[in-house]
């Protein structure tokens, strides 16, 4: 939980770690920044509690804190936007986890309580969860912990194995066969239910690879949060050739 000193500050700073970019739009329209884009539909997410992280699966699956927003418990469709290219191939440009069918009208940043907020801030910048493995999720803390308890028991079996090789290669490999459509060979999304639950947990390649990445949740007109965003690529500012 954040402190009292951190909420504080938080609040007096909030306002800068808007995101002013339509997020939605890469949604619901066909071209941004000039570059043709797609959706990508993969299925729906479960949150039986609707408090919320992201993190890349393959290095801090089991640690990552959650945010301190939340959305309503329930089950919503998992949407990603696909930048398609030749020239840079396809690239996953933004997931949306679709809560209502409002459109929101600003986006708030995804902050679990953990951020420096002693540091000078610009409009603009953003605190996100950083990548080292090429991968992205956003779930539930119920998944998180239901994945803590198998993959403790799959370690009391073999001591060895670790979450990649041992589990995710083979299963974004298999989805890249049975959905081929914007996937490499090795696979560049996943949508895998923890067995023996109902906790599932979207996986997907992370733009333009690893880095650090902000999430944000858009709020309708009335202050309701409509949809969470996992946002990789500002399309307008990363293809300035406009050379698909």
């Amino acid at each position: 939980m954040p402190t009292d000193e951190w909420l504080e500050k938080y609040q007096s700073i909030k306002d800068k770690l808007v995101c002013k970019t339509d997020l939605d739009a890469q949604f619901t329209e066909k071209v941004i920044g000039g570059m043709a884009v797609d959706v990508l539909d993969i299925g729906t997410v479960h949150f039986p509690t609707g408090t919320v992280f992201a993190c890349d699966p393959l290095m801090a699956l089991e640690e990552t804190p959650p945010f301190i927003q939340t959305i309503p418990a329930g089950t919503y469709p998992v949407k990603i936007c696909v930048v398609p290219s030749k020239k840079y191939g396809n690239r996953y440009a933004c997931v949306k986890v679709a809560i209502r069918t409002e459109k929101p009208v600003r986006y708030e940043l995804g902050m679990t309580g953990h951020e420096d907020l002693s540091q000078d801030l610009s409009e603009g910048e953003f605190f996100g969860f950083d990548v080292d493995a090429g991968m992205g999720c956003i779930a539930d803390v119920r998944t998180q912990a239901a994945f803590k308890d198998y993959w403790a028991k799959r370690l009391e079996e073999d001591p060895d194995i670790d979450p990649y090789n041992d589990l995710f290669s083979d299963l974004l490999e298999e989805n890249a066969k049975a959905h081929p459509k914007y996937q490499e060979e090795y696979g560049d999304w996943l949508n895998w239910t923890v067995p023996d639950t109902d906790c599932n947990l979207p996986v997907f390649a992370s733009g333009w690879g690893d880095g650090c990445y902000p999430v944000y949740f858009g709020y309708d007109a009335k202050g309701d949060v409509c949809a969470v965003y996992v946002r990789f690529i500002d399309i307008e500012e990363s293809y300035p050739n406009r050379d698909s």
